[in-house]
């Protein structure tokens, strides 16, 4: 019987055209609860993202695991997981930007986030992302800042100039002209899993709701695993079960496909 439930927001809860989670998911999520079953978000973003932009409106969550699964809390917001890139590896990062100045990331930190530059990519990708810039700050911050995620707006051709530098961490595409980096053996799955053991959760009594790369490793931890419609193919072929499409609130109609809630 399913006890939590998982939930990546871009692509998933939210499309991007459209900037908030529907007024249907939203009554779903509640009804949800109502029902006993805990509610977790898994997500690439922070946590002020999430704030900021208002994409997720009033809904409630047990759970937080965010920064792809670097960074994970409980609703009051104490946390269960803190695991931040290695000194090592921000290094390398920040050597990387001094020689290439002109390549943009975003240093994602739990309560600041700071762009290394601003240019047409990445305002065309925040366009996107339905997200406000964040300022802007020296590459000397990865040095002393608490990093839980590098996102270097790069193509797949210029991503290993950072991966090179950073032995030990790997990467997941989530646009053409972006990636996050985070540490090797992080991930949402990660992620997934501590708050399964914070919760007290086996994987039979969890389902999981992806679309993108970057939500392989959470899928893969779920008894019931659902790719959306309008997911990458990798996702589809690994999941347990399709859905459709965001717009279509692919996510509503799989909880009663389950029968989590009436028809």
């Amino acid at each position: 019987m399913i006890q939590g439930i998982f939930f990546d927001v871009d692509g998933t809860m939210v499309s991007f055209r459209q900037k908030f989670v529907s007024d249907r998911l939203l009554a779903d999520l509640a009804a949800l609860r109502e029902r006993g079953i805990k509610l977790f978000l898994s997500t690439g973003r922070a946590l002020q993202d999430l704030e900021n932009t208002g994409m997720l409106r009033d809904a409630r969550f047990d759970g937080f695991v965010t920064l792809g699964g670097q960074y994970c809390c409980d609703g009051a917001g104490v946390p269960f997981r803190d695991a931040p890139i290695a000194r090592s590896d921000l290094r390398g990062a920040y050597e990387v930007f001094k020689a290439h100045p002109e390549l943009p990331a975003v240093m994602e930190g739990n309560g600041e986030s700071y762009l290394t530059t601003i240019n047409d990519r990445v305002r065309q990708v925040y366009e996107f992302l339905h997200t406000q810039l964040y300022p802007v700050r020296d590459p000397a911050w990865l040095l002393e800042g608490k990093v839980y995620q590098l996102a270097p707006f790069v193509t797949p051709e210029e991503e290993g100039v950072f991966l090179s530098a950073m032995p030990g961490c790997k990467s997941t595409r989530w646009h053409t002209e972006g990636i996050d980096i985070l540490p090797r053996d992080g991930g949402k799955g990660a992620g997934v899993r501590a708050a399964m053991e914070r919760y007290g959760l086996a994987r039979e009594e969890i389902m999981a709701f992806g679309d993108g790369e970057n939500d392989m490793t959470m899928l893969a931890e779920a008894g019931v695993s659902v790719a959306m419609g309008n997911g990458d193919q990798a996702v589809r072929d690994m999941a347990d079960y399709v859905t459709a499409a965001v717009e279509e609130d692919g996510i509503s109609q799989a909880l009663r496909r389950f029968g989590l809630l009436p028809g």
